[in-house]
Formats: C-alpha cells, structure tokens, sequence
C-alpha cells in the first residue's frame, strides 16, 4: 500500500477512535461515591447502570485500538515532515501510546467497581464499601494523570506542525493553545481543582482538534496541500 492510502487508513482510524470515544463518554453518567447501606447493599446506581458502564468501557477499549493506528500513521507522517532523523515525532508516539494506556486502565477499574458493587448486592455485611470506593478516587485519579502525557502529546503534534508547515498553521496553533489548556488542567485537578462542566467543553474541543488532525492526515486540507507535496518531494528526493 502506498503512503496515501496508509495515511488515509489511519486518518479513518483516528476520526472513528474520536467518535467512538464521545459515545463511550456520554453513553453513561459519571461514576458515583459509592455508599454505605446499613445492613448490607440492596441497590446502587453501578447496578442501575452496569449494561451503560460496561458499555462505555468496552467503547474507550474500541477507541484506544483505534487511536494506536491512529498513532503509528501520525507519527509516520511527522517523522517525513521532519525528516532523518526525527527528534519530535518519537515523543508523540510514546506520549500518545502512554495516554491511550491510561485510558485502558481507567476503563478496568471501571469494570472492576460495576463487578464489586454488583457481586455486593444482598451481601448482609457492612464495611465493603472501602474497596469500592477506593476504585471510584483510583478511576478518578488515573483520568487526572492522563491529561499530562496528553498535554504532552497535543503540544508535541502542534510544534512539529508548525516547524514544518506540512498541514495549516492554524492547526498548530490550535493544538498548542489546547496542550497548554490541558497542561494546566492536568495541574489544577489533581491539586484538586474544581471546573465544573467546562470540562465536558475542554473535552469536545480537543475531540474536535483531533479529528480535524486525523482528517487532514488523510485528506490535507487546500492551504496545506502545495506544502505536503513539497515535503514529500523532498523526502522522496
């Protein structure tokens, strides 16, 4: 297969992993603390919702299979922007798998919280909420961190784009602006900031970025076609 037909399977990859993604965040409401019932557990919202929570895991899983396609076709394309030897497109790749891990795990442990608060119901025995609730701040918790590597990998893809000028400015520029806003988020929420619903705003934006980056992988958009040409018949040459 030539190198469109490569960039443009990954170009699909990473615009299904975005919309898988959005779905699996909003086929279900966020985790709750999970509660201590006297005499033991008769109802909890993990057993309300276990069909959506199951679902939305298995959606993140789906999504980070398909973002790592999505990864190795972008960190090909940086690394011909960049040329021998590529100094920046390594670090999105590692930045980039590292957050698509995290992910994974965050959908584990939200497995594993459905499962213990489900295997909980009738049990007439107090004092199990410990476990579950040291799930719910462990899901959390690993969400938070994964918004370092993600800065890192937003600002990353944004200064090679710029240095290069293989796709639009704008987008480098858009990316940088949203690295940095991940940046110190990922600062603000682990020192226990609270934003309220601008994250689910954050969230879309970078969703939307993303997949405009996956798109112009694959389709290059007409301001940065002549330069991807360019690049291309450098490196061919």
């Amino acid at each position: 297969m030539e190198r469109p037909g490569r960039d443009r399977l990954a170009a699909i990859a990473g615009m299904l992993s975005v919309v898988v993604l959005v779905v699996g965040q909003y086929v279900a409401p966020a985790p709750v603390y999970p509660e201590e019932q006297v005499g033991g557990v008769t109802a909890t919202f993990y057993v309300n919702y276990e069909a959506r929570l199951l679902a939305e895991a298995i959606l993140l899983g789906v999504a980070s299979m398909l973002f790592l396609l999505f990864l190795g076709g972008l960190r090909a394309f940086l690394a011909r922007a960049e040329g021998q030897p590529p100094r920046l497109a390594p670090a999105v790749l590692a930045a980039g798998t590292v957050t698509t891990g995290l992910v994974l795990l965050q959908a584990a442990i939200l497995t594993a919280l459905t499962a213990l608060r489900d295997n909980e119901l009738g049990v007439r025995a107090q004092g199990s909420a410990w476990a579950s609730r040291a799930l719910y701040y462990l899901h959390g918790a690993v969400g938070e961190l994964a918004l370092f590597p993600f800065a890192l990998f937003l600002g990353v893809t944004a200064a090679v784009l710029l240095r290069t000028g293989v796709l639009p400015r704008w987008l480098g520029w858009v990316g940088a602006a949203l690295g940095l806003l991940i940046g110190v988020l990922a600062v603000g929420t682990v020192a226990g900031l609270d934003i309220g619903p601008a994250d689910q705003v954050v969230f879309l934006l970078v969703a939307a970025w993303v997949a405009v980056l996956a798109f112009c992988l694959g389709w290059p958009l007409p301001s940065a076609a002549g330069r991807v040409d360019s690049h291309r018949a450098n490196r061919a040459t």
